[in-house]
């Protein structure tokens, strides 16, 4: 029964809600965690769960030295996966849905110096298709902030060259248009001169001409983290890295917030508040650098 359901569920998120591979995966591992202790508890169907037993799962993962973090998101897929089952009319209420979450210190995002993303994409000018392809990868994180699943994603007919821009499929089956300068649009028609091939369908497309068509998020991770460690020896870089350096500059230079919650695809703007606590930061590093009473 608790299978059936969760199935149901991650199905959900997959086919109606399009959530990438990893969400999926950390739901999936929290709602086992969450059914593998309910059944040592002689719990046998998600209708006899009690609001007592999700806070004996929370204190138990307390026990073990989860972060606050890891709880906060485990209670958040048990919210969600009742919240599903109720609009199936499988359960009545969300017993969950009262139970507060530990507060978590929100973490800074990791980002690179204008600098040293000048650095990162101040390549040669590319001599074949691969050469070409990473080039265009890098820039587009830089270019458009885009995730790391949405990117993978883009096909030709999303990208219109008119007015600079390319329509992306987001989080939850969401449309966003983010901007493309002219220095990426550049490096896509290099791409594509490349590889004059493609036509129609995905951009990146999968060489080995995997069921999904497109390439692997560990295929561009793999080639982001090959470049980026030839200008920093931070190992906390990474794709989202350069989403965040894309939000982090543009709010430097002056854009306004609601403007970046747009371009970020971020659903609530207190997501893309944590900007604004990186120029906080930045701005007590060069006070306490330059003032003389700093020190």
């Amino acid at each position: 029964m608790f299978k059936d359901q969760i199935d149901d569920f991650l199905n959900y998120l997959n086919y109606e809600k399009k959530y990438s591979y990893n969400t999926l995966r950390a739901y999936t591992k929290d709602l086992n965690d969450f059914i593998n202790f309910t059944e040592k508890e002689s719990i046998r169907s998600l209708v006899d769960v009690k609001k007592q037993h999700i806070h004996q799962f929370l204190y138990f993962l307390s026990l073990k030295k989860h972060s606050e973090r890891t709880v906060a998101r485990k209670l958040a897929a048990i919210k969600s996966l009742f919240n599903f089952l109720i609009r199936g009319n499988f359960l009545k209420n969300n017993i969950a849905k009262s139970i507060s979450a530990p507060k978590i210190d929100k973490k800074l995002p990791v980002f690179l110096s204008q600098d040293k993303m000048s650095l990162l994409l101040d390549l040669p000018a590319p001599s074949n298709f691969k050469e070409s392809r990473d080039i265009l990868i890098l820039e587009l994180f830089y270019s458009t902030g885009v995730r790391i699943s949405e990117l993978i994603k883009i096909k030709l007919e999303d990208i219109n060259y008119d007015n600079n821009s390319i329509n992306i499929l987001g989080k939850g089956n969401k449309k966003r248009l983010v901007i493309i300068g002219n220095y990426a649009k550049k490096r896509l028609l290099d791409f594509l001169n490349y590889n004059k091939s493609i036509k129609t369908g995905f951009l990146f497309k999968n060489e080995r001409k995997s069921k999904a068509g497109y390439i692997s998020e560990r295929f561009v991770f793999n080639i982001v983290k090959k470049h980026v460690q030839k200008v920093t020896n931070n190992q906390k870089i990474s794709p989202h890295s350069l989403r965040h350096t894309f939000a982090t500059h543009l709010l430097n230079n002056g854009a306004d917030l609601m403007s970046l919650k747009e371009l970020l695809g971020h659903s609530d703007l207190s997501s893309t508040q944590i900007y604004t606590h990186v120029n906080i930061e930045q701005m007590k590093k060069a006070f306490k650098k330059a003032h003389p009473h700093a020190k």
